[in-house]
This record gives structure tokens, sequence and C-alpha cells, in this order.
């Protein structure tokens, strides 16, 4: 721990817990029963308390989520502002217990849940918030200074709940040990791309028990990761959707993966395969997608990448704007498939809610803890939120 860190722990510990809950206040109540379960393994009972009023300043304060508004709108003391700012950014917790808990939770109120990936970009000022650097906004091609914030969600197609998150950070803040030492970036902290921090996430609460058989539905953003996650999925046997774009390389194969006839010996790509094989495409009922399905095996492309040997699946959807995924769904259908694949689009829109609802950017998050943890918060103040999934006392 550094010298500041030291100073800033003491000051929190020495600020008095919270007078809370209001006994008058039910809600804040139940509030508190659910922090207990999420955030009870803190060791210190005022790292617990200021967990649960953390959390119920993100539930129930109106507008933007400081420290200080949360504080005032649930009538604390004049130092309470500085004692939640410092119980999320100086206080060492640690997060894994409270996400595998929240997993837990999840994966029993929504039976059947697979495993998806979300992205979330924070926009900041200056230029300190841990992980910051200029990217291009996909939506809307401007150049932003952002965090980048990876999410492990678990959904049913439905409703789709953060459990876990890492934070995207690049050569400019892994290599510059000034950087790192004033963000506190632990040591073992190094550059991986999303994907990566994704299945880092997978196996760290795979290795608890929660959703082990679960597949992972993930909409890939480079064609070099396919292979990646492909390869490492595989050897997990670990079903999965990857969504890939048009020119993601691979080869039309005979099941088990023989060349098939009047197929070019050099790789293709998803939509060259997917049109050859468009005649064949079916659609079950009038009105509903065009789809085709091919086995495949995936081409590296990258030199570090391994292209996986076991044949895969190409579905393509052929109506309106093409899509095409890969998948090691044998035995299911194209719709099927195509249904398991949606699940990224409701991880979309819970991001969104997330984004909007719980104070992601009123957050300065310039210590790398400190971001963990208050993510960690907001996805417990998301599940508890969540209008369909009900967390009553009994259930808890």
């Amino acid at each position: 721990m550094t010298e500041e860190e030291c100073v800033l722990t003491a000051s929190a510990a020495a600020e008095p817990s919270p007078p809370w809950p209001p006994a008058q206040d039910k809600e804040c109540t139940g509030i508190v029963a659910y922090s207990e379960r999420v955030f009870g393994h803190l060791p210190r009972s005022d790292q617990r308390r200021w967990a649960a009023t953390y959390l119920c300043g993100l539930l129930r304060t109106p507008g933007r989520k400081t420290a200080g508004r949360m504080a005032r709108h649930l009538a604390l003391s004049g130092s309470a502002p500085q004692a939640l700012q410092q119980f999320i950014t100086a206080s060492a917790w640690d997060c894994t217990a409270s996400r595998v808990e929240l997993a837990r939770i999840v994966s029993a109120l929504l039976p059947g849940a697979v495993w998806t990936v979300g992205l979330v970009r924070l926009r900041k000022r200056g230029t300190h918030s841990v992980g910051l650097r200029r990217r291009v906004l996909t939506e809307t091609g401007q150049r932003v200074d952002c965090q980048v914030g990876v999410g492990l969600f678990l959904g049913d197609g439905h409703h789709s709940i953060p459990v876990s998150w890492r934070l995207l950070l690049d050569d400019a803040w892994c290599g510059d040990p000034e950087r790192r030492r004033r963000a506190r970036i632990p040591a073992d902290v190094t550059f991986r791309p999303e994907w990566a921090l994704a299945l880092e996430m997978l196996d760290e609460l795979t290795a608890s028990g929660v959703a082990t058989t679960a597949p992972l539905v993930y909409r890939l953003s480079h064609a070099d990761s396919a292979c990646h996650l492909v390869d490492y999925l595989a050897r997990r046997d670990r079903d999965f959707v990857l969504e890939v774009a048009p020119d993601q390389p691979l080869s039309a194969v005979l099941p088990g993966g023989a060349p098939r006839a009047g197929a070019p010996g050099l790789p293709s790509s998803a939509a060259a395969v997917a049109q050859a094989d468009r005649p064949a495409a079916t659609s079950t009922r009038p009105g509903e997608p065009q789809l085709s399905m091919t086995e495949v095996l995936l081409s590296a492309t990258d030199p570090s990448a391994t292209a996986n040997q076991q044949t895969q699946r190409l579905v393509a959807e052929h109506t309106g704007n093409p899509r095409f995924w890969i998948t090691s769904t044998h035995r299911a259908g194209p719709g099927t498939v195509r249904a398991l694949a949606h699940h990224s689009t409701v991880t979309d829109a819970a991001v969104r809610r997330i984004h909007e609802e719980l104070g992601l950017l009123d957050f300065e998050g310039r210590s790398f803890p400190g971001w963990h943890h208050h993510m960690t918060l907001a996805s417990a103040a998301y599940l508890y939120h969540h209008p369909a999934v009900p967390l009553a006392p009994d259930r808890m």
C-alpha cells in the first residue's frame, strides 16, 4: 500500500460509521440486508456500513450521484462525503467475493442464463482518470477522451445483469511507472485486449462454481479475436456464439473438417461462404429472417493466434443487414443460434441503462482500485434496482 493510501485509509477508518439505516425506513433496511449478503465479506464493520450507505445513495439519489449529493440526500453528517469518497478510492478491499456473490444471485434468479460481454465507454474531463485515452465512438465517429470498461453479464434473453468488470488499459498506462504509481495500478496488471479480459473474468467466476456450463455470447470487434477465443473456449469445452465481421477469414468444409467439393483451397470470408450457401438458406415462416448454416474452419491472420482445427458452424442472417455468427453448438438449429445471439442486444440495452442511471459519469475514477469498487457497487445497485429481478428478503 502506498503512503498516500495508508493516510487515506486511516482517515476513512477514523470516520464514524453512518447512523444507518434509519429505523423507520423499511426500504433502506432491505438495501442493508442485501448489501450484507454481497459485501458482508468486508473485514471491517465500518467498511460494511459504508458499502450499504453508498449502495443506498446510488439507488435513491436523483440526478448526479456524487459523494456530496448522496450524503446530502441521505441526510448524513458534513464529513460523510469525504468518508464515502475515501471508502471507494482509498479503503483496501477486494471486489472478487462480491462479484462472485452477484453472479450466484443472478444465476439462481435467471435459470438457463448465458454469459455475454458488454463495453461501457465513460467520457471524462481532465487527464488523470485511470485508463483515459482518446478513442473513436463507433456510434458517432466522434473522437473523445474516455475510459473503457469490459463487463461480464449474465442474462436470459430478456434481462442482462453485470456481475464483473475489467478496465481496459493500454501501454501508455501500463508502461508508465509514474502513472501506475499515481493510479495505484497493481504490478500484475498489464495490457490485455478486451477478449482476454472477458476470458479472465469468465475463468474467475467459473472457478467459483458459477454458471459453469453456460455458453458465452460475444460480439467481436476484431477478426483476430475469433481464433484466440475459439481456441481458448474449445479447450475448456465451453459452448459459444461469436458474432464476427463479414471479412472474418474461414473456409467451408464438410463435417469432420475435410475440404468441401468446389470450395476454394485458400481461406475465404464469412460473407463469401454464406453467400455461396444462400440458395440453401431457410426460413420457417413468412416474414422470418432467412438463415443459412455452413460447417467451417477458422483461419488465423494474427501470427500469435492458433487456428483451432475443430469444425465450427457459420450461421448467417441474409435478411436486411447481414450478420454472421461462429458457433460450437452443433445440435442447435440456426434459429436457436440467432436467438442466443440476441442476448448481446439485451446486454447493450443494459449497458445504456447502467450508464444513464447509476452515476458512472459522476465518478471521477482516478484510482484503479476506486474504479473497480465503484463499478462493483454500481452492478449491485443495478441488480437490486432491476424491476424484473425481485430481491425480496426470502430470496436473499
